[in-house]
């Protein structure tokens, strides 16, 4: 189990105290702890900088994190974060089964409150070809905290299940909740253009002019080239449903003019 509190502050107050050899004992475990965590949530927050493209480093630096996730799950195997930042991993590294994996592991230690998980196991069934399974652990998420700090993801999450299911109508919607609460990533507002395109392929250009100004000024000069780059890095996946569901995404992009 995990102790409550600060470990690191915690450990500092003991260091305050004559020096015992049951304090120094606690100091080495809150301190073990302590480390566990900062590792843990260093390693949460650098994967989520690769896996949004935030960095331009290549698929190489995923080694770095395998070492600190592992040291984080021997000190405590219930760490629900660690397991959480073992998700990320498996998902940048290709292996979309065990992320999943890892995401129920997270659930089954996880405070019932921590909502988010729900939505990034629902992303996993995504790579796995499993639309409608997203799409239900989604809404979990949103009926565990519908005002979640982060449902703008939640969103995004639920328009591009449905922009696979070529349901475009209900993902424009979806995209365009997303891009409301979350305006920090390209892929919202490329999935959002595809959709439109798609939706209307006979006035693709001129029903995606207002999404392609705000995406170009979000992110100028972004090219077909470097999504495709990005999707390969970030999140490389070989299921045949999601290929075909990039491929329409790739063609919807070309159908509103980005080359």
């Amino acid at each position: 189990m995990r102790s409550t509190g600060d470990p690191l502050r915690r450990a500092i107050s003991l260091y305050q105290r004559p020096v015992t050899r049951g304090r120094t004992h606690d100091m080495r475990r809150l301190l073990d702890q302590a480390a566990a965590d900062t590792a843990t949530y260093t390693a949460v927050t650098d994967l989520c900088r690769y896996l949004n493209r935030w960095d331009d480093v290549g698929p190489a630096v995923l080694n770095d994190f395998e070492p600190v996730i592992q040291r984080a799950l021997a000190y405590d195997p219930q760490f629900h974060l660690a397991h959480y930042a073992l998700g990320f991993l498996r998902r940048a590294q290709g292996q979309h089964e065990e992320a999943l994996a890892a995401f129920e592991e997270t659930i089954r230690y996880a405070p019932p409150t921590f909502a988010r998980v729900h939505a990034q196991k629902g992303e996993e069934r995504l790579y796995l070809g499993d639309f409608d399974g997203c799409i239900s652990d989604v809404n979990r998420a949103l009926e565990i905290n519908p005002n979640s700090n982060v449902r703008g993801y939640f969103y995004w999450v639920l328009g591009r299940a449905h922009f696979f299911k070529q349901d475009y109508k209900t993902a424009i919607d979806w995209l365009q909740r997303s891009i409301r609460g979350w305006s920090e990533v390209w892929y919202n507002y490329a999935y959002l253009i595809a959709a439109q395109a798609l939706d209307d392929p006979t006035r693709a250009v001129r029903r995606t002019r207002r999404a392609r100004a705000a995406f170009d000024r979000k992110f100028p000069n972004y090219s077909l080239a470097q999504v495709l780059r990005n999707e390969a890095d970030a999140t490389p996946c070989d299921n045949p449903a999601v290929r075909a569901g990039r491929d329409r995404f790739h063609e919807g992009l070309r159908l509103a003019g980005i080359s």
